[in-house]
């Protein structure tokens, strides 16, 4: 595999929506911000793997420093959205790539469904990957794990890399939370299978968002 050198509607019947986070021009966005911004239908423009490091990072600052949401303090009515990034590694026979990207999920508290779109995805090379991912059948389950609201979804769709390759992404969102005492953050990954022009692999990526 070669490709190692609007955030709007996520939900079409519950109309669960990612409003954008990002302000008007002026100075630089960081963070959750900066993620919400590459997301859109027409970004600023796409952000590069240094950048999406930097995202990483400053979300990172809070969500480490916080404890993981009791299952008490997780709000059963009303809604959040949440942005920041992704990265891991897509694996195919004996080719490792290094990949990021920005993520947005909108979590509908009271309907216990969650939402959302991933995209960005640059190699650490600089190769741009093209298209983006959706978060489909997404849940909170609040019974699954005894010590936090779960996150479960559906990742799946098509990606195309710099040297046209074609991704078709087959994965979940797993392992995943809410973090601090007023879900500032949710954290997880996504994990899964790759099938790239006709070769399988894997696809692994951690994630950090805050709202």
């Amino acid at each position: 595999m070669t490709v190692h050198s609007s955030t709007r509607a996520l939900f079409a019947a519950g109309a669960l929506v990612l409003m954008s986070a990002c302000g008007g021009g002026g100075s630089a966005l960081q963070g959750g911000a900066a993620a919400a911004d590459a997301l859109e239908s027409a970004p600023r423009d796409r952000l590069t793997f240094a950048e999406i490091a930097d995202v990483a990072a400053e979300v990172n600052d809070g969500y480490n420093d916080v404890p993981i949401t009791p299952k008490s303090q997780v709000p059963t009515a009303g809604r959040a959205d949440y942005f920041g990034a992704v990265g891991g590694d897509i694996v195919v026979g004996r080719n490792r790539t290094e990949v990021a990207g920005v993520m947005g999920l909108g979590v509908d508290f009271a309907a216990n469904r969650v939402g959302g779109r991933l995209s960005n995805f640059v190699t650490r090379d600089g190769d741009e990957i093209t298209g983006s991912l959706g978060v489909n059948n997404g849940v909170l389950n609040r019974q699954s794990n005894s010590r936090q609201v779960a996150i479960f979804g559906d990742v799946d769709g098509t990606l195309r890399s710099a040297a046209g390759e074609r991704i078709v992404v087959d994965a979940r969102l797993r392992e995943s939370g809410f973090k601090g005492r007023n879900v500032e953050y949710i954290g997880g990954s996504v994990e899964g299978g790759v099938n790239v022009d006709g070769q399988p692999g894997s696809i692994d990526m951690r994630a950090q968002l805050e709202r």
